[in-house]
């Protein structure tokens, strides 16, 4: 969607359109998508009085926080920070500010316009108010938490959580009414000269100008749903039922499902008892989290009496305003619970957080008939742009939660209520409260757009850019980026591929390709067909299909005989010598099964030859040392995988994965049988892969990844496991970035990756190097394993040797006792999509042609 805005605003970007096919068939819908991050701030009407600013001591120039700032005659007003700065807002002509704080004398200041920024406002002491005492500091005195009745406030807070939210683990239901609309924002100054309202001028005459000040707001989607959810005991999501739905939007061109799971991990709930608060794919640490009295700054405000009793106002603030944490305000009750009522949640614009112009959240909590405190209103609003004072992204989600049950009252998910029907007809969507001018101008407007051929056309070619197929009639050519590249052994290789789309079938897609190389002069082709058993396709989760292919291709050696085929022309530039490869002719059924639980099966056979190629061969041990010409495998496979929670964006012919804090297990089961169908060995294997993501808040987060295996039966190295390599200038996260391809194998293994990125935590801390923006990543891989005394070819002449290169130096090894390790460190976050690691390797330096240290890079695009 976000690209799509950017070729009506950008039409020399029709020029870069060879480079950013090839280059996002790389990257994926992930890199692009994850700039849909958008909100908006609150809901105004008439005319808006708007100042922000700056509140400074007279004498000393130091900022003064905690000055309370409010329009005369105007109900309401903000305090400034800890920095002093402060924004006001509201619907009202406001002609007269006013500033006050403890020590210091009342000021007005008369406005002349109704938007005002960067005031300057100098604020002299008081002296009967301080009682004859004169402060005169050159700097503020240092913040403690000792002997400091905010923090202690905070500390009862946090005593009283489950007191005040009741465990976790509690069974509890509720009906949630949510809706999010997103709006172009274009400056006034540069709306005549914005191309979406030239080219289509309709939008303009509805487009809101009032909403947020100096903005005109084009919406360009609006989606409303209501649902059940409800929490068992001991689970650790909510299951949901959904009740009704509403939405407009422009982007169904693309893969609107997808788009929805990336809107939903952007506006995830917030819960301000939550120890992280996730927003996109950073964590940040909860201002009534255990540790946060260590990374916050905390000032009481002020008490003020409500209908339910006092409540104690409070500010909050990072001790470091770099670090990725939260600013606000809270409101705490002082009837002995102490519990949070209402949270003003927003960011330090010098927070390490990519595209984020403003942010603003807002949470309140009410008591249920259980006498706990759950949430009943949030509002996350965010402005977002890559250009300064260009274009962005502007909206608002609201999440209503209302009809709070628990214990034995929570109904059963299968008899929650369905959309109410009267008379044969669906009745008119129920919301809990009135949408505004922009959210009923969105529906009209995007209804509008949809019909313009002009915005059709613009549409087709963004999805083209995106998924890097062009759809002719029934059939879908692509992706460009495969149609050329090169390596060692084809040389330059030409490619044309396609598959089928929903206008030829939903339950069946046929797909297929050929290339020819130069150097070797081979023609290679696929061709394969899937049958969906549910009438909901082949890409839809749960998947349930069954799948035929036939294949002769080129392939570099892997793991369990699972090989790299991706030909993609980035992945054409590798280091070294990669000459070692095969000649693949394979034809293979599967069968594939998810469950809504996010468990799958995979079961299938496959049957290989498998010829060498390039400067791969198979050669015994014996003093003639015979050639083998070529192997055939006849092999069994399954895969249990279950990934609990799992959270992905699928596109039309690929799934990548969103990673979030629940694990991954993935099994994995071979069995190779002599003389079945012309297979050559008898043989098993086995591997074990674990994956996890652990928030660290305010540290950034760990991928840890520990992997084991074994092969079981006398087998050629070809059988064996061979390790993941990479020559590639890219960095590669699942792959040993030092190791050369072939390098190591082993028939049992034991493996753990750490990637840990600590999201600027030290760099932000540094002067001048903050105001870059840049993150800190670092990584450790370590490898065990070995080859048992059977597989060895030393000990039979009738295995395999292993490889040697052209001065006959062996280039393929086991490992012995010592594990194979490599570290990086490095940076990312460079111009918000690179990271660049400095990679070491530390054992088995005296292999020949290895590297001992290397630069690697990586599209990386983050949050």
């Amino acid at each position: 969607m976000f690209l799509f805005l950017r070729l009506l605003f950008l039409p020399r970007f029709f020029y870069a359109i060879s480079y950013c096919c090839y280059l996002l068939s790389i990257i994926g819908y992930r890199s692009v998508l994850l700039l849909l991050f958008f909100c908006a701030a609150a809901k105004v009407n008439g005319q808006v009085s708007m100042v922000t600013g700056t509140v400074k001591d007279k004498i000393t120039k130091q900022p003064i926080p905690s000055v309370n700032v409010v329009f005369a005659g105007i109900p309401g007003g903000v305090v400034s920070d800890p920095d002093g700065h402060f924004k006001i807002r509201t619907a009202k002509a406001a002609k007269v500010i006013r500033f006050s704080a403890v020590g210091f004398k009342t000021q007005e200041h008369h406005l002349e316009r109704l938007i005002v920024e960067n005031l300057l406002i100098e604020l002299e002491e008081n002296a009967q108010q301080l009682e004859g005492v004169s402060i005169r500091a050159s700097q503020r005195p240092r913040y403690k938490n000792r002997g400091n009745e905010a923090v202690e406030l905070i500390r009862k807070v946090i005593a009283h959580q489950e007191q005040n939210i009741g465990p976790s683990n509690q069974r509890i239901s509720f009906r949630q009414y949510e809706k999010l609309n997103l709006s172009v924002s274009i400056p006034n100054e540069l709306r005549s000269k914005s191309s979406l309202l030239r080219k289509f001028p309709f939008l303009a005459k509805t487009a809101d100008t009032i909403l947020q000040p100096g903005k005109t707001l084009v919406p360009v989607f609006m989606q409303e749903k209501l649902s059940l959810h409800i929490r068992k005991e001991l689970a650790d999501k909510d299951k949901v039922k959904f009740l009704d739905s509403k939405e407009s939007r422009i982007d169904q061109y693309l893969d609107e499902d997808g788009i929805d799971q990336y809107l939903e991990r952007i506006y995830q709930p917030i819960d301000i008892y939550d120890h992280d608060i996730g927003l996109g794919g950073q964590k940040f640490l909860s201002p009534v989290a255990s540790l946060a009295p260590e990374f916050y700054k905390y000032f009481i405000i002020d008490t003020l009496k409500r209908d339910a009793g006092s409540v104690v106002h409070l500010m909050f603030s990072p001790r470091n305003k770099q670090d990725i944490l939260f600013m606000g305000e809270l409101y705490i009750s002082l009837d002995g619970r102490y519990a949070v009522q209402h949270a003003i949640l927003s960011v330090n614009k010098e927070i390490n957080l990519n595209w984020v112009k403003d942010l603003q959240i807002k949470v309140s909590y009410g008591l249920a008939s259980d006498d706990k405190y759950h949430i009943s209103k949030s509002v996350m609003a965010m402005d977002l742009g890559l250009f300064k004072g260009k274009y962005s992204i502007f909206g608002e989600k609201t999440i209503l939660n209302n009809d709070y049950l628990t214990g034995v009252a929570v109904p059963d998910v299968g008899d929650s209520p369905a959309p109410e029907i009267k008379e044969g007809k669906k009745l008119p969507f129920s919301r809990p409260e009135e949408l505004s001018p922009l959210e009923k101008n969105a529906y009209k407007n995007i209804d509008s757009l949809k019909q313009s051929s002009r915005f059709k056309t613009i549409m087709g070619f963004t999805a083209f850019v995106l998924s890097g197929y062009q759809k002719v009639g029934f059939i879908d050519i692509g992706p460009v980026g495969s149609f050329y590249s090169f390596n060692h052994v084809e040389g330059r290789r030409f490619r044309i591929s396609g598959r089928t789309n929903d206008d030829f079938s939903q339950k069946v897609v046929l797909e297929g390709h050929l290339a020819y190389g130069l150097r070797d002069e081979q023609w290679k082709y696929a061709l394969g067909a899937t049958y969906s058993f549910k009438p909901s396709g082949v890409y839809q989760f749960p998947v349930s299909t069954f799948t035929l292919r036939y294949s002769y291709e080129t392939q570099i050696p892997g793991q369990d005989l699972n090989f790299i085929e991706d030909d993609n022309f980035l992945l054409s530039f590798k280091r070294g010598l990669n000459d070692k490869w095969l000649y693949n002719r394979k034809w293979s059924a599967e069968y594939f099964q998810e469950t809504k639980d996010h468990f799958s099966l995979r079961a299938g056979y496959r049957n290989q030859e498998l010829d060498p190629a390039g400067g791969l061969v198979f050669r015994t041990g014996h003093p003639e040392e015979r050639i083998i010409k070529d192997i055939h495998l006849s092999e069994f496979v399954t895969e249990l995988r279950w990934a609990p929670h799992e959270q992905f964006y699928q596109g039309k012919r690929f799934r990548r994965p969103i990673r979030n804090e629940f694990p991954i297990f993935t099994l994995r089961a071979g069995a190779g049988f002599k003389g079945f169908l012309g297979g050559d060995y008898n043989y098993q294997n086995v591997s074990l892969n674990i994956f996890k993501r652990l928030y660290l808040a305010p540290f950034g987060h760990s991928d840890l990844m520990l992997e084991g295996g074994a092969v079981f039966g006398k087998v050629p190295f070809p059988l064996l496991v061979i390790h993941r390599a990479n020559q590639t200038y890219a960095y590669q996260p699942q792959s040993y970035n030092l190791m050369n391809f072939m390098e190591f194998m082993s028939d049992r293994y034991t493996s753990l990756h750490i990637d840990h990125a600590f999201n600027g935590f030290f760099l932000n801390k540094i002067p001048l190097v903050k105001k870059l923006q840049l993150r800190e990543v670092a990584s450790f891989k370590v490898l065990y394993g070995g080859i048992s005394a059977k597989n060895l070819p030393q000990n039979d002449p009738d295995l395999f040797r292993f490889q040697h290169d052209r001065e006959n130096r062996q280039t393929s090894f086991a490992l012995d006792k010592t594990p194979y390790m490599e570290g990086s460190v490095g940076i990312s976050n460079i111009f918000k999509i690179l990271r660049v690691d400095y990679v070491r390797r530390f054992t088995y330096l005296d292999h020949p042609n290895v590297p001992k240290w290397g630069i690697r890079a990586r599209i990386h695009v983050d949050f």
